[in-house]
């Protein structure tokens, strides 16, 4: 009897019922550890249908990236689309990677290492196409904020940087609040007892406000705001963070 040919919709299930394999096994062993065979051992499927899909464990890694991206960008989107102020927005965003973060730890410790050559040199070109795509989604959603604040008058660029790189110091800010204060971390006298969320919030304003982004934070309650935002746009979330047995402390 000939092999039963599955349809596309059956093809990509299948191959996001391995995606979903590494990122368990990574939650549980860490992603130093994943290898292809790992994978094969934890699906229900013979080595060479797991190969069907992806060329290698490189290969796996960007589609577990861009997996990721997808959910990020979803999130960047609902946030970007919010009704309040550009600067109000561009906080919720950030509130939208903590999120992430809380929601998929495994993914956030696992982005950087899609990054390097060696993961790209190895990879099917519609994988590396569609991580491009995404990647656009997610700079058009901060950039579209900072635009629109330059136009209405609520921020103006300063002399030494562009909009790239305010993005960039938005994210760095974002990314590293929130790895740092990981609980995978191990704290140090200067992290001792910080809370990640109370501190991604500081972090924004000082940015925020050292830019002169209107309101200022003494012109306009942030906190209420936020708070207000992230049960409008994310109620989801937030009752599945609560289920993992935290609220966030804003």
């Amino acid at each position: 009897m000939a092999p039963r040919l599955l349809d596309e919709k059956s093809l990509r299930a299948r191959e996001q019922q391995v995606i979903d394999a590494a990122i368990d096994f990574i939650q549980k062993h860490g992603v130093e550890n994943l290898t292809m065979d790992k994978v094969v051992n934890a699906v229900p499927f013979s080595k060479g249908t797991v190969y069907k899909h992806f060329l290698g464990k490189e290969d796996l890694m960007l589609a577990i990236s861009n997996h990721s991206m997808a959910i990020l960008a979803d999130l960047f989107c609902r946030a970007a689309q919010f009704n309040g102020c550009p600067r109000e927005r561009m906080m919720l965003v950030n509130f939208s990677y903590l999120l992430y973060a809380i929601l998929h730890p495994a993914l956030f410790k696992t982005g950087q290492c899609a990054r390097s050559p060696n993961v790209y040199g190895k990879c099917g070109g519609e994988r590396l196409e569609q991580q491009e795509q995404l990647e656009f989604k997610l700079l058009g959603a901060i950039h579209g904020i900072v635009e629109e604040a330059l136009a209405t008058g609520n921020f103006t660029l300063p002399d030494h940087m562009n909009i790239q790189q305010v993005c960039f110091a938005n994210w760095s800010i974002g990314h590293g609040t929130i790895g740092l204060l990981s609980d995978d971390v191990e704290q140090c006298e200067g992290s001792n007892g910080l809370i990640v969320e109370r501190e991604l919030f500081n972090q924004n304003n000082l940015m925020f406000d050292g830019l002169q982004w209107a309101p200022l934070t003494k012109d306009y309650d942030y906190q209420a705001g936020l708070r207000k935002a992230l049960e409008d746009i994310f109620p989801g979330e937030l009752l599945l963070i609560k289920r993992l047995g935290r609220d966030l402390k804003i």
